[in-house]
């Protein structure tokens, strides 16, 4: 189980890096192009609603990327102070407190995507529902990541007595 969640976890994170890149610079190629368009000539109105879906989906899937290298904020100076048991209890605790988030927010996101079914992009014409798919797949993708890491702390933590994070 462990192997398969960890080999799963990183193909998602090497996925998730592709597409991160891939959206950065394709954004980047029709900001230009619209700042190009702008000046020369007629302004092209769906390069920025398309630059715009691009950042959204690249701050999601820029979270999930940041949630595996363990990027994100915290505070462990505390958690540093207390006895080894309690700092176990406590990584447990905000272990399933994050995979409780996690999941809410794939539930609402899939609610959020019901929500848009009918409604279209002014300028692209595409289902807003594409653009809100990003909100239940990069939280999928970071609970997986949490439950990776879970399972590596928690088998780790059974061969050796060494601390957890």
């Amino acid at each position: 189980m462990c192997a398969f969640v960890k080999t799963l976890s990183n193909h998602l994170d090497r996925i998730a890096r592709f597409l991160l890149f891939m959206a950065i610079v394709v954004m980047t190629l029709f900001i230009t192009l619209q700042i190009i368009f702008r000046v020369f000539f007629t302004a092209l109105s769906w390069t920025e609603e398309l630059s715009r879906y691009l950042l959204v989906w690249s701050t999601f899937i820029g979270a999930s990327v940041a949630f595996k290298k363990g990027a994100h904020i915290s505070v462990s100076f505390v958690m540093d102070m207390l006895p080894l048991k309690t700092r176990q209890a406590l990584y447990v605790l905000s272990t399933v407190l994050m995979a409780v988030f996690f999941l809410v927010a794939v539930w609402y996101g899939f609610l959020l995507m019901k929500l848009q079914v009918f409604q279209i992009s002014p300028a692209m014409g595409i289902k807003m529902r594409y653009v809100y798919t990003i909100i239940p797949v990069s939280f999928i993708v970071m609970f997986i990541h949490l439950l990776h890491e879970f399972l590596e702390q928690w088998s780790s933590a059974k061969k050796s007595s060494s601390d957890i994070q």
